[in-house]
């Protein structure tokens, strides 16, 4: 039995959130810009896949996690040592995005 309604439970979240409220989509196109700035038009060309999954993806936890293959593209290109600088680089516009810890760990592999 559930005791909360999801909408409830949402309700009060949202209450207790201290961040601003604003557009999910607002708050993710500094992402979007900033990961494609990063890819630039050569890691467009070569995973134009990844390109259009940038563009459409609507939730920032989705956008997080394809770091991972911006960093397979991007070796293609810079190497691996440079590809990784350039996507832990883009970690300050999660800011609030995505739970600290995710962020705090990505740090720590460095």
């Amino acid at each position: 039995m559930r005791w909360f309604k999801p909408s409830i439970r949402n309700s009060i979240s949202a209450l207790l959130s201290p961040e601003v409220h604003q557009d999910p989509g607002e708050a993710l196109e500094p992402v979007r810009k900033a990961m494609l700035d990063v890819l630039g038009e050569d890691g467009a060309q070569i995973n134009p896949d990844l390109t259009r999954r940038l563009k459409y993806l609507h939730d920032p936890h989705a956008l997080w996690f394809a770091r991972a293959e911006m960093v397979a593209a991007l070796s293609q290109i810079h190497g691996e040592a440079l590809a990784v600088h350039r996507v832990q680089s883009l970690s300050p516009v999660f800011q609030g995005l995505v739970p600290r810890s995710l962020i705090e760990a990505s740090r720590s592999r460095r």
